[in-house]
């Protein structure tokens, strides 16, 4: 009960959250509005437009920095400024705090940080390969789980380096694909695959699911609400699935400690998702800062992965040879 009114808690005020998005302050003020018009019209065209080609930093020219984006970026400041001023509390601009950029990454700390999940995901799996036989249970099925992961983590740093619609949609996309993943390998480790159908039931449902999802952001309503909803009830389920798992398995299995403490830890990360503040120095963030608690923790999981493939293993094989 104590967790499904956290969680409750989290839908709120997260969805709150989504629905500012696109109103922002900043974005929304003449100061911001009359200095990218200028910047356009003054730097954009003609000889000075080629003038900043030729001048840009070749960091972001590869992430696709172009004229109007260095308007948005430089008036952005200015509008910061204008604020700070007339003491008015700092803005954000298209629904995120201002970040300074570095070597081409608009949220810097961000996509650092979730190269740095992308790595140790990478890390683990090639742990998890050299201790752990391809034959034994669920082998492939968190082999599956770590390449989800490291694609969604890649895209989360892609997105964080440059916020393009394409890379946000890839980023949203890829981040459920890998919630859901979670929860068809709990679906797995309770049913077994020895019978192909068992886990084919699970994983049907869950593709559907996720097919209709990725339909109706891409094509009907790229909604941020209902996508934070959607995320969360999945997320509810699979980390309640998991206590649960681990309540009934803990004197059986030594090692189940393992997911329940990092399901716990996620859950208390994610509550820095909702202490939204300015970043400090302008690149440390409640988000930034949420990437960087969660990169240890592939290395719980994974050990997870290891001890409970190994256990499977042993015991098929000592019901082969009694």
């Amino acid at each position: 009960m104590k967790m499904a009114l956290y969680w409750i808690a989290v839908v709120s005020l997260m969805t709150a959250y989504c629905r500012r998005v696109g109103a922002s302050n900043g974005d929304a003020s003449p100061v911001f509005g009359r200095c990218v018009r200028r910047c356009v019209e003054a730097g954009c065209n003609g000889t000075a437009l080629e003038l900043f080609r030729r001048a840009q930093p070749l960091c972001d020219q590869l992430t696709g920095w172009r004229c109007a984006d260095e308007c948005r970026y430089g008036c952005m400041w200015q509008t910061v400024t204008a604020f700070a001023s007339e003491g008015y509390k700092v803005p954000q601009f298209y629904g995120k705090w201002p970040f300074v950029k570095w070597l081409g990454m608009q949220e810097p700390a961000s996509a650092i940080f979730s190269a740095l999940n992308l790595l140790a995901h990478l890390g683990m799996y090639l742990e998890f390969r050299r201790s752990v036989p391809p034959s034994a249970p669920m082998f492939f099925v968190w082999s599956a789980y770590a390449f989800i992961a490291v694609n969604a983590w890649l895209w989360s740093t892609i997105f964080h380096t440059r916020d393009f619609e394409l890379t946000e949609m890839l980023d949203y996309f890829c981040a459920v694909s890998g919630v859901l993943y979670s929860l068809f390998g709990l679906c797995v480790r309770i049913t077994g695959t020895d019978v192909w159908w068992r886990p084919a039931l699970p994983a049907v449902a869950i593709l559907a699911f996720f097919v209709y999802h990725v339909h109706y952001l891409a094509f009907v309503k790229f909604d941020y609400g209902y996508n934070m909803r959607a995320n969360i009830a999945v997320g509810v389920v699979n980390s309640i699935g998991w206590i649960i798992w681990y309540v009934l398995k803990r004197k059986l299995l030594k090692h189940a400690w393992k997911v329940a403490l990092t399901v716990v830890l996620v859950n208390l990360l994610l509550t820095l998702e909702l202490w939204d503040f300015p970043p400090l120095w302008w690149t440390f963030d409640a988000h930034c800062i949420w990437h960087l608690g969660t990169a240890p923790l592939p290395f719980l999981l994974y050990s997870f992965f290891i001890d409970d493939c190994i256990y499977l293993y042993e015991a098929r094989e000592k019901l082969k040879f009694p």
